[in-house]
């Protein structure tokens, strides 16, 4: 911004000189047919010395103004030699719930086209885990079959610790998102239930919602102050104002028609996909005004057969494919027109589910 306001400035003095150029070829004679007169006619020596006195008058100015600019650039450089190197990515990895074998599957994605299996984990008590979610270092688990949401250190990316467990007053977990330190947690029986994840290994429950709005909640995605939550009874997505985390406000529904059971949901930028189960397919959304999201297409690059858990990094779109129990890679540089440029997954997963990305920085 510092920069900008600079340019800014230097192209202001650069028109203001042009005008005093200008005003010399006009008094002079050269500057070609304005259609404007002199008056009076005769320009006399004096007149010339008059105009050619306010020129200097004017430039002086600019070259003043050009000191002053000239300190501002250095006090920038001076300020940005002083500013730490942008965080680089020096790891990411890619957590998949795997349903029937009661495991996560941990991918290195540092390369996102080709994910590297590094291991997987249980801590000796998951039991068909669902959804999953990430804050900081710590990993949410959907437990399914056990109706807990357990949780994990991961920082160790590839050995994850499990530091405890959690419920609510529902059963059979299925979707969980995260914002700020609020942690929303949707049961596959409708509802939804919020925690203070303040301290994330002693998440407190501060509230719940859906009630009459949801029925079976399958998937959950934020953007801004805007929740969506997949509910595969209606159909469609429920839309949340969540300004307030603790007491989300129910502002409106969309893809009644377009969706079959939605069971994933993933967004980039103003772009939301989702999962289209029943349809074999993922339709993609417009939500630049997240309360009035637009369809605008839909995609299944020939390969997708039960698609569910989404996850966007970068450029990459990752769509978990129960039929073929594998991942689906979509390279989404045009996040409209997303190119299908891989799989993984095959022989590791069983019914996978959930996915979460992992970035490490250094």
């Amino acid at each position: 911004m510092l920069l900008s306001s600079i340019a800014l400035e230097e192209l202001a003095l650069a028109h203001i000189m042009n005008a005093e150029a200008e005003k010399l070829q006009f008094v002079l004679g050269t500057l070609g047919d304005t259609g404007v007169t002199l008056s009076p006619a005769e320009v006399s020596l004096g007149d010339l010395l008059d105009v050619n006195a306010s020129v200097q008058r004017t430039l002086r100015d600019v070259i003043k103004k050009e000191m002053l600019l000239e300190f501002k650039f250095e006090n920038v450089l001076d300020l940005i030699a002083t500013l730490p190197p942008p965080p680089v990515v020096i790891a990411r990895f890619l957590y998949v719930s795997n349903q029937d074998d009661d495991t996560v599957e941990i991918y290195n994605i540092i390369n996102p086209t080709d994910p590297v299996r590094v291991g997987e984990f249980n801590g000796g008590n998951l039991r068909n885990p669902t959804g999953l979610a990430i804050t900081g270092t710590t990993l949410y688990v959907a437990n399914f079959a056990d109706d807990t949401v357990e949780i994990y250190d991961i920082s160790n990316p590839t050995d994850p610790v499990r530091v405890g467990e959690f419920n609510g007053d529902f059963a059979v977990p299925i979707a969980l998102a995260i914002t700020g330190t609020t942690l929303y947690v949707a049961y596959f029986a409708g509802l939804a239930e919020i925690f203070d994840i303040s301290n994330p290994t002693d998440p407190v429950r501060v509230g719940e919602f859906g009630v009459g709005e949801l029925s079976v909640t399958a998937s959950l995605a934020i953007t801004g102050t805007t929740l969506y939550a997949g509910d595969l009874a209606d159909d469609a997505i429920e839309i949340y104002d969540i300004s307030n985390p603790t007491v989300p406000l129910h502002v409106g529904q969309f893809g009644a028609g377009d969706l079959s059971r939605p069971e994933g949901l993933a967004i980039t930028g103003t772009t939301l996909y989702v999962a289209n189960q029943d349809d074999n397919t993922v339709e993609i959304y417009d939500i630049s005004m997240p309360i009035t999201p637009v369809r605008i297409g839909q995609f299944n690059g020939g390969n997708l057969d039960g698609p569910f858990g989404l996850a966007t990094t970068d450029t990459t779109l990752y769509v978990v494919n129960v039929g073929d129990n594998t991942v689906e890679i979509y390279d989404i540089s045009n996040p409209t027109d997303p190119e299908h440029v891989g799989e993984f997954g095959a022989g590791d997963l069983i019914t996978p589910f959930g996915l979460a990305i992992f970035t490490v920085l250094g």
